[in-house]
């Protein structure tokens, strides 16, 4: 059901907006951000979970699992597509650029759409590495 988006509710839209300016951002960290920016009108969690849920349904924004405990998410833009690398001591995440599934995504071209996919590699940075 793809909804025009000036007919979307407003907290859709302000969930949309805070995901253009946070970065791998919980429900809480969305839901802060637009009660910061928006006066009077204040979101709660439950509209922010609505609307995050709208948004995944309909392949808008992506769901990420750092292994932390919470979803987190972004905006599916294909034009800025990346993977992440997820420090599992200070839980740094830094951006892969590159896409190990390319190959695996041009075969599956018009035998099945794939509106998002996601990859983590959890290990250690060079921060947390110990010293040789």
């Amino acid at each position: 059901m793809n909804i025009h988006p000036s007919r979307l509710p407003k907290s859709t839209q302000a969930v949309q907006e805070a995901l253009q300016q946070l970065n791998h951002a919980t429900a809480p960290d969305i839901m802060d951000w637009v009660n910061r920016t928006a006066g009077d009108k204040k979101v709660s969690l439950t509209s922010v979970y609505r609307a995050l849920s709208y948004l995944v349904g309909e392949a808008q924004i992506k769901p990420l699992n750092f292994n932390d405990g919470q979803v987190r998410y972004e905006l599916n833009n294909q034009h800025m597509h990346h993977h992440h690398l997820v420090c599992t001591r200070c839980e740094k995440v830094q951006v892969l650029d590159s896409c190990p599934f390319e190959a695996v995504l041009s075969q599956l071209e018009g035998k099945f759409r794939v509106d998002y996919h996601n990859f983590e590699v959890f290990g250690l940075c060079g921060g947390c590495l110990p010293a040789p």
